[in-house]
């Protein structure tokens, strides 16, 4: 569907009442309508008003829920009065909002958002405490309603929703084109090989046809994609693909790719 600009975010409505926020085509996040609320699946940085985006296309009370606790998913929890996170990223939740302040002076932040946060006055901003959401949760939105699947891998509180309505699964980091697994808060290849045949099997028992993640979503990955992630994992954890080495802002890893999908894991030997 045509995309619009407003701001630092790219808007599309990918279903009815379904619309992705891309902010500065970094980070995704999706607003979900139903007859009496509205969900905010995520917030990426949000140093703009998001709220204020959000009543350009409800009006009903909106319920924001964190796929995890990254600081480009939860840092827009500060526009809004409610918040959900799994409580096993808590933690990093907390450290987070404990240098916001910092944060907002930082010379990247100023450059990257430029007038965007001139305005904004550090000591004055908010954070709700998130409430803990877990699997089996449902989030009724009246007419809809989204499902919570734990999935420990890129973080140990990651949860993907599902709408089966609409055939859509939302996934913010654990089901993506670029999977980092080599983060100190990243559970092991092994657990998240677990963690994703539970979830491909829920999504193909669910019928959901299109999926949604936290951040290169030019277009949705088809479920078919998982089993390409299976067999991919299921060679790492085995020793038998081959990885490179590589380094980020975020430290080191190794670097696997298989049929057009990528993971980069901990480097060898190291426990975590």
């Amino acid at each position: 569907m045509a995309e619009t600009e407003h701001g630092i975010y790219f808007v599309e409505e990918v279903a009815k009442g379904i619309y992705k926020f891309y902010e500065q085509r970094n980070a995704s996040i999706y607003l979900i309508t139903g007859g009496k609320k509205a969900c905010l699946i995520d917030t990426a940085y949000g140093l703009t008003d998001l709220k204020e985006l959000v009543s350009h296309y409800t009006d009903l009370p909106v319920t924001v829920v964190n796929t995890h606790g990254h600081i480009d998913h939860i840092l827009g929890d500060h526009w809004f009065d409610n918040a959900y996170l799994n409580s096993s990223d808590r933690a990093m939740y907390n450290e987070i909002v404990f240098e916001f302040s910092m944060l907002i002076n930082e010379p990247w932040v100023q450059d990257f958002y430029g007038d965007f946060v001139k305005n904004i006055d550090a000591e004055e901003v908010h954070f709700p405490v998130p409430q803990d959401i877990s699997d089996g949760d449902v989030i009724d939105l009246g007419g809809k309603t989204l499902e919570v699947y734990e999935m420990p891998g890129h973080t140990k509180g990651s949860i993907v929703l599902i709408d089966r309505a609409d055939k859509l699964c939302f996934s913010g980091d654990s089901i993506i084109e670029n999977l980092w697994l080599f983060l100190e808060e990243s559970e092991t290849p092994e657990i998240y090989l677990d963690s994703l045949k539970h979830i491909r099997e829920v999504l193909t028992d669910a019928g959901i046809e299109k999926i949604y993640d936290g951040h290169y979503s030019y277009e949705p990955i088809p479920v078919a994609m998982l089993d390409t992630m299976v067999e991919a994992m299921e060679l790492i954890v085995a020793g038998k693909l081959e990885g490179t080495e590589v380094e980020n802002h975020a430290g080191k890893g190794i670097e696997y790719s298989y049929n057009g999908w990528k993971v980069i894991c901990p480097l060898r030997g190291e426990a975590k």
